[in-house]
């Protein structure tokens, strides 16, 4: 008799198998020795700062839900066990990738970015925490959300993967974005079937609508995320991307209105025109983009 798992199904998401196969990202066969003899722009050093801060805070963002009623799901508590374990290795692969190419970030680096989150972030989670007192369908909304953030985050790895000339670090990309697929597919499918209930639609649209942060937000600067929309999806095929989005986002149940990657690109490209992006909080706590990225082709030389 067969002792393995029966599947357990989320929608078309097979929870069972991905809890059985769940494990670090495995960049064991690239030697990261060989990333600074590659190019590698002080853009994609900014860029690839702010993802590993994002991922490496996914902790903070678990022990805010482990605060709301979506832990009373089974499923989704099953995934969120090692959704928590994958992201913060996709944190320490970045990191890892950037000291081999000499940028150093300071072993408390996640205190020194909590410590600079912006009171959004702490009004969402009270927020949240609220919600659950007086709706079931608070779940709907986290669900929504984190699809959203799962699929900007994975074409955001696309992107990169894409337009780097580093071949490691496209590599790395490309990794990380078959990680991102899998999450956003649980959190997609998850959330198709608890918008099924009209007032889990009503509850998500008004959360959406008024409280929805591009990834990042809250935790950087507003400077800092307007300048990363612009600079991943800045092109027409950013643009093309970014509708690709919403179009998904647009099939879940009640939610055929969304719409705000595309509107979120347009303002933060036109912020990012005006000259209103500043420079990076990372400035002002140990590098600079020019000087990290002297020091990536200096040990390349």
């Amino acid at each position: 008799m067969s002792t393995e798992a029966k599947s357990v199904m989320v929608g078309n998401f097979d929870l069972e198998r991905y809890v059985r196969n769940s494990k670090k990202v495995d960049i064991s066969d690239i030697d990261l020795s060989q990333a600074a003899k590659y190019p590698l722009s002080a853009e994609e050093i900014r860029s690839l700062t702010y993802m590993m801060d994002i991922e490496s805070h996914t902790i903070v963002y678990l022990r805010s839900i482990l605060s709301t009623c979506a832990i009373e799901d089974p499923d989704t508590t099953s995934f969120l066990s090692c959704w928590a374990y994958e992201e913060h290795f996709h944190g320490r692969t970045i990191g890892q990738f950037l000291a081999a190419c000499g940028i150093q970030h300071s072993r408390d680096r996640l205190a020194e970015v909590q410590n600079a989150t912006s009171y959004k972030e702490w009004l969402k989670d009270m927020g949240a925490s609220l919600v659950c007192q007086f709706s079931r369908h608070f779940h709907a909304a986290y669900l929504t959300y984190g699809a959203i953030s799962e699929l900007s985050t994975l074409e955001g790895y696309g992107v990169m993967a894409r337009r780097t000339e580093n071949p490691i670090l496209a590599e790395i990309m490309r990794r990380l974005a078959k990680d991102e697929r899998r999450h956003f597919s649980f959190y997609y499918n998850k959330a198709r079937i608890q918008l099924q209930h009209r007032n889990a639609q009503r509850l998500t649209t008004f959360i959406i609508k008024h409280f929805w942060l591009p990834v990042g937000g809250g935790v950087k600067p507003d400077a800092e995320v307007d300048w990363i929309l612009s600079f991943i999806l800045g092109d027409p095929m950013g643009a093309a991307i970014a509708a690709r989005i919403d179009q998904t986002i647009a099939k879940l149940p009640g939610l055929g209105w969304f719409d705000r990657l595309s509107r979120s690109r347009e303002e933060s490209l036109l912020k990012t025109a005006l000259g209103s992006a500043t420079k990076p909080t990372e400035t002002r706590i140990g590098w600079t983009p020019a000087a990290a990225n002297r020091e990536c082709q200096e040990s390349g030389s």
